[in-house]
């Protein structure tokens, strides 16, 4: 179970990290500091803050009156995406003397965190904090700007990524721009992609079926998936799998289930998990850009697509890191930008208020609505990818130590929603994205897990593999790769779930905290978590009834997971689901254009990743790597006939 708390952990830093997008820097470093004077003890001091993953550590050397340098001395930050705000927020506060410069896009919590141990640093040499955030930064706009490429790529995530570069070796002259300062989307987080041809799987002797796979996509679809696009896409997924172990994005097969999702084993091996991470795969592609003579620029968001009066895209209007516009003249046009996931008014619009927001909050339909904007169809807005559960994130705050439970939300305990109702077979815990889109069906897209002492005593004496064996069928053919970029392999997970673990000291921080609810009786547990009490009991009484039997009369559950809920005290775990993000919105077809509601393509747009509808139909499906399978394709495809697209234009 070590993976499920690497996970969550990382969930909570990275939905922080990215909470706040919109503080773009256009400070220029190179004006004379304010004028504003507050005194120090002179001399070099450490100030500590609140990272992510945990204490950021800073050396700060002070003057009578001025702060003469600031460096980053420790941390723990995930490597792609501190370090711009390690670099800039130091110099931004030494050149304007101030706490009060903004933090770098797409890296928020690790630049807040640097500012607040500089502010450490002055207490402790005696300077005044609230004078120094009250110091305002002056910000210089930037001169507009106009260039010429043959192909501009929108969003330098997987899609953005792989399109850039594949069009840069056809010999295009290719921009990537970036809203955010650092690459923070999906595909940096993932942790593989799926292929059915690879010549790892053709090595192995591992190729998946097509027919079963095509078969696969269209009926979880009820045939609403575009077949011409599905079927394009597995053909190519294998072939771009080899392309970036050839760029140096390193990626591996494994078996199916060694995520914990124990569903999965025994299906056809589709996965190439990431050897170094997301983070690390990304940048290798994006040098691979550079040095084959491509251009990347970061904080560039993307305003507007140009559009000339026969109805070809032929450009984009941005905004630079300076605040100058950024007019760009191209013969075709390539958006990537991650779908609306992290736009609160949209997953209010099209999910309810419940949603909440998916994992990137960069990504906020940019790329949407310019494709719209130029006579679009809109395809797939309505589907967004649920996937894991996890303690209540708000109240998961107040622990020091909430990573172990997710330990428990991946059991088939007993789970009930806000009525107090049993709702689903709960070994649909299994498979992720099952699971978390039964948790998001019910009030406000959460619900209890149940359970007694007798889980806490047996974990203690047994380990966890008492109440779900994840990992045994792993034994002697080690599986691992990295995801959220950290590393996992199944016989470490394997020896967790062996390993007696006494839940005790965690049970009580997470008592006081709210994620778990304790009570010596169910009536006592029911008041406590506001339900029925005559309610909870009777659910609780039907499920001991069939523990007993051995049989589920209700949504037949396998007697392997039928624990009873019986010796108290009884313990109830708020648990929520979670969406990653959005998966779909601009109709392509199986070339990867832009179509309007004729189907017919938009000269000189092509859409790619999440913002791209048609692979799905309305539902998900549940392959290991589909979506990033798709955002890596769909971008390498998208820059194939964009380029040539270019080359003919």
């Amino acid at each position: 179970m070590k993976k499920c708390r690497m996970i969550l952990r990382l969930f909570l830093c990275i939905s922080l990290l990215l909470s706040v997008v919109g503080c773009t820097d256009n400070t220029d470093s190179s004006q004379s500091p304010s004028t504003e004077k507050t005194s120090y003890k002179a001399g070099t001091y450490t100030g500590v803050g609140k990272g992510n993953n945990g204490p950021v550590k800073v050396e700060v050397v002070f003057s009578e009156d001025q702060i003469t340098s600031v460096e980053v001395k420790e941390n723990s930050e995930t490597p792609g995406i501190y370090e711009k705000a390690a670099e800039r927020i130091p110099a931004d506060i030494v050149a304007h003397q101030s706490l009060a410069v903004d933090a770098v896009t797409g890296a928020s919590v690790v630049s807040n965190a640097i500012i607040e141990a500089v502010a450490d640093a002055v207490q402790q040499a005696g300077g005044d904090t609230v004078a120094l955030k009250a110091v305002a930064v002056t910000k210089q706009e930037g001169k507009a700007e106009e260039i010429t490429v043959d192909v501009v790529v929108v969003g330098a995530g997987a899609a953005g990524t792989a399109a850039t570069l594949v069009s840069v070796e056809q010999g295009a002259n290719t921009l990537l721009i970036e809203k955010t300062a650092v690459a923070s989307g999906a595909g940096t987080l993932a942790g593989g992609m799926f292929a059915v041809d690879s010549t790892q799987q053709k090595e192995q002797n591992k190729v998946v079926d097509k027919e079963w796979l095509f078969k696969k996509y269209m009926e979880t679809s009820n045939y609403h998936a575009n077949a011409r696009l599905v079927r394009t896409i597995m053909d190519n997924a294998g072939k771009t799998v080899d392309w970036m172990n050839k760029n140096g994005a390193k990626l591996v097969l494994t078996d199916p289930g060694q995520s914990g999702q124990k569903a999965l084993v025994g299906t056809p091996a589709t996965i190439h998990g990431y050897v170094e991470g997301g983070s690390i795969a990304l940048e290798k592609l994006r040098n691979q850009i550079e040095t084959k003579g491509g251009k990347i620029m970061f904080e560039t968001p993307a305003e507007q697509l140009i559009k000339d009066d026969k109805g070809n895209v032929t450009g984009v209007i941005a905004k630079k890191a300076d605040g100058g516009e950024l007019k760009i003249h191209a013969k075709s046009v390539i958006l990537a930008t991650g779908g609306y996931g992290g736009n609160a008014e949209m997953m209010k619009e099209h999910f309810g208020e419940k949603a909440g927001t998916g994992l990137i909050a960069s990504a906020t339909g940019d790329g949407l609505k310019m494709a719209w904007d130029v006579g679009a169809a809109e395809l797939g807005t309505d589907l967004a990818q649920w996937y894991h559960y996890m303690p209540n994130p708000e109240l998961s705050k107040k622990m020091e130590n909430p990573y172990v439970l997710w330990d428990l939300t991946a059991l088939p305990l007993l789970w009930v929603n806000k009525n107090g109702e049993r709702y689903i077979n709960e070994d649909i815990v299994f498979d992720f994205a099952y699971g978390s889109s039964a948790i998001y069906e019910q009030p406000d897209a959460s619900h209890w897990a149940l359970f007694d002492q007798q889980l806490i005593e047996t974990v203690k004496t047994k380990g966890l593999i008492e109440y779900a064996d994840l990992y045994s069928s792993f034994k002697g053919k080690k599986q691992g790769f990295m995801e959220f970029n950290e590393p996992f392999d199944t016989d470490t997970n394997y020896k967790s779930t062996v390993t007696p673990f006494d839940y005790t000291p965690i049970m009580e921080e997470a008592i006081q905290s709210g994620v778990i609810v304790k009570g010596d009786t169910i009536a006592e547990l029911a008041s406590k978590i506001s339900v029925d009490e005559k309610t909870l009991t009777a659910t609780v009484n039907r499920y001991n009834g069939f523990s007993k039997k051995g049989v589920d009369e209700d949504f037949f559950k396998d007697k392997e997971y039928l624990h009873p809920v019986e010796k108290g005290p009884f313990y109830a775990l708020s648990t929520s689901a979670r969406c990653l993000g959005t998966l779909g919105g601009v109709k392509i077809n199986e070339d990867i254009q832009a179509v309007n509601d004729q189907s017919k393509p938009i000269p000189g747009l092509w859409v790619a990743g999440n913002d791209a509808g048609g692979m799905y139909g309305n539902t998900y499906i549940t392959i290991e790597g589909g979506t990033l399978g798709f955002a890596y394709t769909s971008g390498k495809l998208a820059g194939e006939n964009a380029a040539e697209y270019a080359k003919k234009n």
